[in-house]
């Protein structure tokens, strides 16, 4: 099982420098955010996409698997969106009677559905690209620069180890269920299903005292140690970015107010 941090350590992208991708990742989620028109957020998620693909050399079946799962969510909202929002009102683009009942899709909810659809997907377009690119470890020792969220790196730091300690006892007793014919039929997986629950209460209690004693005999302080590397600044990668915001900032102008309908 493929994590995305496995892929962040096989990009190339990840010898860049993180403040460079992090300010580059936060110009383009506010940017789609406080666009009014849906053409800059659809924009910078082709950027991102493109960059991700091009220059992170992640497999292109392999992104489109992970991005299309979850842009799914953002299609149903968005076609939620179209039939019960109204936005603006104006002109009835389709309409239907159900149980005396009129369902309408207006050109006012129409543009809300697809201006909320373009910033969902900016927003997950630039998330990979920085999770696809930088490892996590990267990233919490790049924000433990900021004191204000030193405790909570801290914090987030443990979860993400604790998923992993999660993950691992999970598939560790579900193969051993399996093959012991535990999921064989519906009422044995229901009940193998319980047992897998409760014992993995249990033993994630047990492994998180493990490595709170583990911790304890390493010295542990309250503060984990983040190995903080830092890399330059290259010529070329500081004028795609001057370049990249830029175009954003073009396309902003010439695009401000821009509906489909």
């Amino acid at each position: 099982m493929r994590t995305l941090d496995d892929i962040a350590l096989l990009s190339p992208l990840r010898y860049k420098n993180t403040t460079l991708k992090v300010v580059l990742v936060f110009v383009g989620l506010l940017a789609g955010l406080f666009s009014s028109s849906p053409v800059l957020p659809f924009f910078i998620a082709v950027c991102m996409i493109l960059a991700t693909l091009i220059f992170g050399k992640i497999p292109l079946k392999l992104y489109f698997k992970l991005f299309l799962s979850v842009l799914g969510f953002a299609v149903v909202s968005a076609f939620i969106l179209a039939f019960f929002a109204y936005g603006d009102g104006g002109e009835t683009l389709w309409s239907v009677n159900l149980f005396g009942w009129v369902i309408s899709i207006t050109t006012g909810s129409a543009n809300l559905a697809i201006l909320v659809f373009a910033r969902s997907m900016n927003g997950l377009a630039c998330l990979y690209f920085l999770s696809m690119t930088t490892p996590m470890l990267e990233l919490f020792s790049y924000f433990k620069r900021f004191s204000f969220l030193d405790v909570f790196m801290e914090l987030v730091m443990l979860i993400y180890r604790y998923i992993f300690v999660f993950l691992a006892l999970l598939l560790n007793i579900q193969s051993a269920q399996a093959m012991r014919f535990g999921y064989c039929n519906f009422k044995t997986s229901l009940h193998s299903t319980g047992l897998l629950v409760g014992s993995l209460f249990v033993q994630t209690l047990e492994q998180g005292d493990r490595l709170y004693l583990s911790m304890n005999s390493r010295c542990y302080d309250g503060k984990l140690p983040y190995y903080d590397v830092k890399y330059k600044i290259m010529f070329s990668d500081a004028l795609l970015s001057i370049l990249f915001v830029a175009s954003i900032a073009i396309v902003f102008v010439y695009t401000r107010g821009y509906q489909f309908f």
